[in-house]
């Protein structure tokens, strides 16, 4: 306990002496004055993709689904091979913003509105969702099992990492992510090797282990577990990979991340140093998941989370001493860094975005200095923030992690098919790009409003209610394709648009350093 409570208070300094300046610009608040190496950046956007959903949420499916849990994990690995592609062109349009990126191809404000309310849609439910899971983390790791201590724990939790964000800027988000890179990685491949040792270093002694403690035997290395072999089931594994793979790679903290690196040779270095990373760590939360079914027990971690999302915690207080052991301290600090490290670059990249907006229908009347800029930036973040909180604080209760999943699928539908046109694609017109943006999140929302993670099964958002009539869990598997199709059709139908770039107004301030 005491040393989590002093990384907390190392973190908030940390973060007052790395992000607070006494003139600070656009450029430096939001992209650190594009001065990072490939390798810090490297670690950063490593850091960047790791949350609290991600480090919990694989361990637990691959404990209690096995085949279909590993190859799960490992598709969040192909969404940084999306990124690799895609490093140098996004870093070439000198943008840092999802809207700023977009108007380069085809400038206007509708544009830049679009953009910005499709980063909202994605940013506010991934913050709603860190939140509460690293609420109800911590309480656990602290022996708190009431609803109320959680929801408490969100709540200080949230307002930290708010002040944290506003005062540090992407400086002090660079920082702390680095450094979650660093402790996570250790952490985590640490239990591994831990785990490993339990077996004498025997990966089929650990594979048996955990197909005998799943209590599904031979069927543990078997496809099909999770969803089952139906026709709706192998459409549902289909439709999660999709979302795994084209999703988490073009989240708006990932472009701005992109944006802050010196050069597109070194944006593109800096996602090869996270690849290999992130790959190695995916193979640790694929063995901290056989050890979880292995020495914790499929019924246990049922019978603690339906979900398996405590699956991590049951496995560290069965190899190293409960919740008050070394081990626990450790996972519990590697948490906190992985809930301030994720939410500050959602409140900050989905801040950038909304300030964007405001300030392009204000400068037309009055001129604003840098420091103006950068107070305006910080207000729209706290206030966002708070927003979150409250969020989180009220559907603490709720069965939320159907957001994730929401998320995951509009960056995949929306932002995705969005870019690659917009960087690659010379035929795409302003139509066409605001079809892909508003239509492929507006089938998302209907579809998934009207889905089983919604109504009609226990763990729904509504479980005591049924209107429920799209079969899939996630609806990727029929949004991607719409989402590019959109696009694809009305640029065809519609007629050109000019193709003179122009920069948008705020990232020509930052590219100009103000």
């Amino acid at each position: 306990m005491t040393a989590f409570m002093v990384l907390v208070c190392l973190s908030f300094l940390l973060c007052l002496v790395v992000g607070m300046k006494e003139e600070d610009t656009v450029s430096g608040f939001l992209a650190d004055d594009r001065s990072l190496s490939a390798v810090r950046n490297g670690l950063a956007l490593f850091g960047t993709h790791l949350t609290v959903t991600a480090l919990l949420i694989p361990v637990g499916t691959v404990a209690l689904g096995g085949y279909d849990g590993m190859v799960f994990a490992m598709n969040t690995v192909a969404a940084l091979v999306i990124v690799l592609l895609l490093a140098e062109p996004l870093r070439n349009t000198k943008a840092v913003t999802l809207a700023g990126i977009l108007e380069e191809r085809v400038p206007g404000a509708s544009v830049r509105l679009a953009a910005s309310a499709i980063t909202l849609l994605v940013c506010i439910p991934l913050i709603i969702v860190q939140l509460t899971v690293a609420g109800d983390a911590t309480a656990y790791l602290l022996g708190l099992d009431s609803v109320g201590a959680a929801q408490v724990c969100t709540l200080m939790i949230g307002l930290l990492i708010v002040s944290f964000a506003a005062f540090g800027g992407m400086r002090g988000t660079s920082v702390i992510e680095a450094g979650k890179a660093l402790l996570c990685f250790a952490a985590f491949v640490g239990a591994a090797f831990l785990v490993l040792a339990r077996f004498d270093w025997s990966i089929g002694a650990l594979l048996d282990a955990a197909a005998q403690g799943s209590g599904m035997n031979d069927e543990y290395h078997t496809p099909n577990h999770l969803y089952g072999d139906t026709t709706s089931g192998t459409w549902e594994r289909v439709s999660v990979s999709l979302a795994l793979a084209l999703g988490s790679g073009v989240l708006p903290p990932v472009l701005m991340r992109i944006g802050a690196s010196r050069s597109s040779r070194s944006a593109r270095r800096s996602t090869r140093h996270a690849l290999v990373a992130f790959t190695l760590l995916s193979i640790a939360m694929i063995v901290l998941g056989l050890g979880s079914a292995a020495l914790v027990g499929g019924r246990a971690i049922v019978a603690d989370d339906p979900q398996g999302t405590s699956a991590l915690f049951l496995l560290f207080g069965e190899i190293a001493g409960g919740r008050e052991g070394a081990a626990a301290t450790v996972l519990a600090c590697a948490l906190f860094v992985t809930t301030l490290g994720a939410v500050a670059g959602l409140t900050l990249a989905a801040a950038a975005s909304l300030s964007h907006v405001l300030h392009a229908r204000t400068q037309s009347h009055r001129s604003a200095s840098p420091d103006r800029e950068v107070r305006v930036i910080r207000l729209v973040l706290m206030a966002l923030g708070v927003l979150c909180v409250a969020l989180a604080v009220v559907f603490h209760s709720w069965s939320i992690l159907f957001f994730a999943s929401w998320a995951a699928t509009v960056a995949a539908s929306a932002i995705l098919p969005a870019l690659l046109y917009a960087l690659l694609w010379r035929g795409l017109t302003r139509r066409g790009l605001l079809w892909t943006l508003y239509g492929s999140a507006a089938c998302c929302c209907v579809l998934q409003f009207f889905g089983p993670t919604v109504s009609g099964s226990p763990l729904a958002f509504f479980p005591d209610h049924d209107f429920a009539w799209f079969p899939l869990e996630n609806v990727a598997v029929v949004t991607v394709p719409l989402g590019f199709s959109f696009g694809w059709i009305v640029s065809r139908l519609d007629r050109p648009t000019s193709r003179r770039n122009r920069r948008s107004p705020q990232d020509s301030q930052i590219l100009a350093g103000r």
